[in-house]
């Protein structure tokens, strides 16, 4: 019988195999991606084979609040729901922005940042960063322009950087914040990474700073206001499975609940006009 050290031990192994696997399988499915899409060289329409349009998620999330064990499930829940001729979903993390973006710029396409059409609160601050000229543009203007990008051809999940942010005004995009017990969290970061309790809790709110820190310097926003998402998701005792199909359900109840006020006002429209 073997010693729960031993247990432990085996545990973390195959916990640190299946990330391992599973940033392969993230990476397979990105440069699957971008051979599907010419490197951006012949981007089409965001419509989908049934005339609707692709949606996109932006994922923010607390330090340890289970991220990795959602997105392979979700990625494939997606793909499962509504397959149609645009292909599988690809999520992009900072590092996953970062193999894109080292690549070479990412062509800008898009009509310009519109704080009118915003779905959540944006500051002016955010609308000032994103108007900069592309000659004056900084490492945040790339990954901005790249993730809206990203959300405007669809099937996409971004990950960070004040995704949710950047793509207010984009109408197919859903946001979605990941919250868990701070307890929670910090045992995770000590058995994942092998490392003490208050270096868990270190790195658990240091994280947490770095990021709140970045979303107030570049769009002005606070990254816990539960007014910039559409779903905030406690993950304590939700599986990954059962997490993916909660945001994949809600992105599409949300879809097409929008595309149903759309056609409702486009037929309010013809009425008043004949």
């Amino acid at each position: 019988m073997r010693s729960g050290t031993e247990r432990s031990g085996i545990g973390l192994e195959m916990f640190a195999n299946r990330v391992h696997c599973d940033r392969a399988y993230l990476s397979e499915r990105v440069e699957r991606f971008l051979r599907r899409r010419g490197r951006w060289a012949h981007l089409g329409s965001t419509a989908t084979a049934g005339g609707g349009r692709r949606p996109a998620l932006t994922v923010s999330r607390q330090c340890g609040a289970g991220l990795g064990r959602i997105e392979r499930p979700l990625l494939e829940y997606l793909d499962e729901l509504r397959p149609d001729t645009s292909g599988e979903w690809v999520l992009f993390d900072q590092s996953l922005l970062g193999t894109l973006l080292g690549r070479g710029p990412v062509r800008q396409v898009l009509p310009p940042f519109n704080p009118g059409a915003a779905k959540i609160p944006v500051s002016p601050l955010l609308g000032e960063n994103l108007a900069r000229p592309v000659s004056e543009w900084n490492l945040f203007n790339h990954s901005a322009n790249a993730i809206r990008m990203l959300c405007h051809q669809g099937h996409a999940i971004v990950v960070g950087r004040a995704g949710n942010q950047v793509t207010a005004d984009l109408p197919g995009t859903f946001h979605v914040r990941l919250v868990s017990a701070e307890s929670n969290r910090v045992s995770f970061l000590k058995s994942s990474r092998r490392i003490g309790e208050n270096e868990a809790a270190e790195v658990v709110a240091e994280t947490d700073k770095a990021r709140s820190k970045f979303v107030k310097r570049h769009a002005g926003a606070e990254i816990d206001d539960p007014l910039g998402y559409h779903l905030v998701l406690n993950t304590d005792h939700l599986s990954g499975e059962l997490a993916a199909r909660i945001i994949a359900d809600s992105l599409h109840e949300w879809i097409d609940r929008s595309e149903e006020e759309i056609g409702e006002r486009q037929e309010n429209v013809v009425e008043a006009i004949f």
